[in-house]
């Protein structure tokens, strides 16, 4: 039997599978970029451009924490255009801001240096503590001087950049949300000096636009983060190369303050925990609609460089299930895609409903000028039903409901009317963990809808409700090996292996493993791995005798502090000793990103992309997809999730699952779940929701990846919801997730989200595998078995459960091989 395994690629030659991950990374971006504006500018016809702005050449890949990788390369925007043929008269700007920035790096690590002298190796986790708690400067904007300018294009792009990531919230400031006095006069500037200004936003999320209404700029286009070939994928679409078919997953308002709550998101109140959900169920822009708030660009808005016409050729209904067949045909000049959206607007009842929410979208194949096709878009209405809290179901209301066919939100035209001529029950489903606050929610004036008389007419038939048992059946295989197992090695099974380096599966930057202690019970440990934008682990190591990790460019970079820097020398490789094992892993496109799409089959694709990366490395379960609901674009992490929208988050979450699942031997943990819609204060803030907002918005999302994509995990948040913390909370990880909704896999808590509450509740209320894991939490919950506070039963489905996910696995069959 092997004592360890290393996966990886014997020489750092760039494979086949990172050529053809770079293309599809590409693509995948391409197809994500929405353009905001184009007044004529784009796409452009000069390839001689003036290029300022911080993330021209520091593009911003991806977002901070979790989300990150450490891929070969990233192509910068400065570099993706000249990769394309474009030239730059000028790059004054650009290298003394470069320049500036090295200097404030510089001047914060001797600052950090100074601050964690004569911390010892015991002191580790201390120490980065106080690395963490002293901000990295982001690249800021510097004035552009007159001698930065030129006469020799009359064209300029400015690359605007934003960064944010996991354990804290953006801020309604100068140079966050806002954009500062620089940025500004910087592009006043180029307007008056330049014939064509164009604006790309580099940031993860939703930022102030109000400089659209002081100075003239001629395109804007929203690149989120690109990944590691943005750059390149900029190029395309610039250059008209590639149609931008992107669209908008989120809401733009004018003003920050138009967003439901703004005032008391997160830190904006003071109270950081307790988070009051006032708007129930107005979200995004179901709110926008409901409240008449006009915004500035609608969800599921963007441009083209070609036209669309899109109307309805044929509608049928059988029983519930609703399929429409809508004829696009591409009106202008050049080939182009587009996306079709379906909404679904219900009669108004005494509790009040949205004006409309989206039920359907498909996307079309690349259509040329003057080509049409037909495209069909289905759904259940039953899964549009009301939560009724009165009576714990899900409700349809009797009445009418208008069908909006359209491109936008804002932009939807009344089709067909579908009429339900009895109410009807349609799922019990009981109250979970009800808030232990009372606050007020916003209620919107309603009005009566009255649908043109021409418009064609369904009745639609609702089953009687049917209740499906989910008991999930017996193992014979894993109850025979939980046989074998002393207590303690159960325990063992359901805390994770922590980060010890010797194990039998050790990847060296890899989120965390199972137990390394049962590899002689025939129990190997599998690695899990962050995370939303591709898997982070380190690219190269070199393997020792015992398994341990050599680095053969020394330590990896954000290693590199204190007493760590000393010790460097102990662990780096020397030539000619051990085995070197390469890991270049591909950075893709931010979540929000990749949904802007509105293309699951191309998320499918990058999914089964990302599994075929964990099969090479050794990855049994990617910490990843993540869909919490963008419910203030304020929150830090939101380029980590989907969507505003419910359905488009657990469609793009399901394919992605799909598509990592369908290699075999992996799977994914989809997260956070749930309502963790907020960075600061997360392991303690309570997310107060309402009954109802927990149902049909962040529960929902969750639903369709789950039901839909099957993932072999779900990751249990810090958060607390209604004042437990979820995962403590047997209605949420027993009742909803299993009994509800028939999830037969592995729930895990985020890392160390245990310690601020109970290792014991945790595994009592379905909480299976306690991450990251150590000896701390293995005595914690021994103390507890031996108190009878730890449930047999508990611990037993637990420990079978993680056996499954490891029996699952690819690595495991490689065990059992002797690879």
């Amino acid at each position: 039997m092997k004592k360890y395994v290393a996966y990886g690629a014997p020489n750092p030659e760039k494979s086949q599978r990172e050529f053809a991950h770079e293309a599809l990374a590409r693509r995948a971006a391409a197809e994500g970029f929405v353009l905001l504006k184009n007044d004529g500018a784009l796409p452009l016809q000069t390839r001689k451009i003036a290029l300022y702005g911080p993330g021209s050449r520091m593009t911003v890949k991806g977002g901070l924490g979790s989300g990150d990788v450490r891929e070969r390369h990233s192509v910068s925007i400065e570099e993706g255009l000249k990769n394309a043929g474009f030239s730059f008269p000028t790059t004054l700007w650009m290298d003394r801001f470069e320049g500036k920035y090295r200097d404030e790096l510089d001047n914060w690590k001797a600052d950090v240096e100074e601050k964690i002298k004569g911390f010892s190796p015991i002191q580790s986790m201390k120490m980065f503590d106080v690395i963490h708690s002293i901000p990295q400067p982001l690249p800021a904007c510097t004035p552009i001087l007159e001698d930065e300018l030129t006469e020799e294009t009359d064209t300029a792009v400015y690359v605007l950049a934003r960064q944010a990531g996991e354990g804290g919230d953006r801020r309604c400031e100068q140079g966050d949300y806002l954009l500062s006095d620089i940025e500004e006069e910087s592009l006043k500037l180029l307007s008056a000096h330049y014939k064509r200004l164009i604006l790309i936003l580099n940031c993860g999320s939703v930022i102030d636009l109000s400089i659209l209404e002081k100075t003239r700029i001629d395109a804007v286009l929203f690149y989120a983060q690109g990944g590691m070939e943005g750059g390149n994928a900029l190029a395309d679409v610039l250059t008209g190369k590639v149609n931008p078919s992107g669209r908008l997953t989120d809401t733009w308002a004018f003003h920050y303050e138009d967003y439901p709550c703004s005032d008391t998101f997160g830190h904006r109140n003071g109270d950081l925990a307790q988070e009051d959900y006032r708007e129930n169920i107005y979200v995004g822009y179901r709110y926008f609609d409901s409240f008449g708030v006009a915004p500035r660009y609608p969800f599921g808005y963007g441009l083209s460089y070609t036209g669309f016409s899109v109307s309805m050729q044929k509608l049928e209904v059988s029983g519930p299930e609703i399929a429409l067949t809508a004829l696009v045909k591409n009106t202008g000049s050049c080939a182009g895609r587009e996306v079709v959206q379906l909404y679904l607007c219900k009669p108004q009842i005494p509790q009040g409903c949205e004006v409309k929410s989206l039920a359907a979208f498909r996307k079309t194949s690349l259509l040329d000028p003057g080509q049409q096709a037909e495209v069909t878009l289905q759904f259940d209405i039953r899964t549009l039903s009301v939560y009724d809290e009165a009576r714990t179901a899900f409700v349809l209301p009797q009445g009418e409901y208008g069908l909006l066919l359209g491109s936008s939100a804002a932009d939807t035209e009344a089709c067909a009317v579908l009429t339900v001529e009895k109410e009807a029950v349609v799922e019990e489903a009981p109250l979970i963990t009800p808030a232990a606050r009372s606050f007020p929610v916003m209620s919107p004036k309603q009005a009566s809808i009255v649908y043109d008389p021409t418009l064609p007419r369904f009745s639609v038939e609702i089953p009687p409700m049917v209740k499906v048992p989910t008991a999930a059946a017996e193992d014979t295989k894993i109850q025979a090996q939980l046989e074998r197992l002393t207590d303690a090695e159960k325990i063992s099974l359901v805390v994770g292996g922590g980060y010890k380096i010797n194990c039998y599966n050790s990847l060296m930057g890899a989120a965390g493993r199972t137990s390394t202690e049962l590899l002689k019970k025939g129990i190997p440990n599998i690695v899990l791995s962050d995370g939303p934008a591709g898997l982070n682990v380190v690219p190269c190591t070199a393997v020792a005798s015992d398994g341990s990790p050599r680095f053969p460019d020394g330590l990896p970079e954000e290693w590199k502090w204190g007493w760590l820097k000393k010790y460097e020398t102990l662990v780096k490789h020397l030539p000619g000793k051990h085995r070197k094992v390469y890991r270049y892993m591909t950075a893709w496109p931010s979540e929000t990103l990749l949904a802007q799409s509105w293309d699951a089959a191309l998320l499918e694709e990058v999914g089964a992309a990302i599994g075929r990366e964990m099969l090479e490395i050794g990855v049994s379960v990617w910490l990843a997809p993540g869909l919490n609901i963008h419910r203030n674009p304020l929150c830090g992490r939101n380029f980590e999730y989907y969507s505003e929208d419910p359905l488009i988050s657990g469609k793009m979450a399901a394919a992605v699952t799909k598509g990592v699942q369908s290699v075999g031997g992996v799977g994914v943990s989809v997260k956070h779940f749930c309502c963790n819609n907020q960075e600061d204060n997360r392991m303690e803030v309570s997310s107060n929701v309402p009954q109802r907002a927990l149902r049909e918005i962040y529960l929902r999302a969750f639903r369709i990846a789950i039901t839909e994509g099957k993932p072999w995990t779900v990751m249990s948040c810090y958060n607390r919801v209604n004042g437990l913390h979820v995962c403590n909370n047997p209605a949420l990880l027993d009742g909803v997730l299993r009994r509800e909704w028939g999830f037969e896999g592995l729930v895990m808590s985020d890392w160390t989200a245990t310690n601020q509450c109970s290792h014991a509740a945790a595994i009592n209320a379905g909480n299976d595998l306690i991450m990251p894991g150590d000896k701390g939490v293995r005595k914690a919950l021994t103390a507890a078995w031996k108190a009878g506070t730890l449930d047999k039963a508990a611990l037993n489905r637990s420990a079978a459960r993680v056996l499954h996910m490891i029996f699952c696995s690819a690595a495991y069959a490689d065990f059992v091989k002797g690879k």
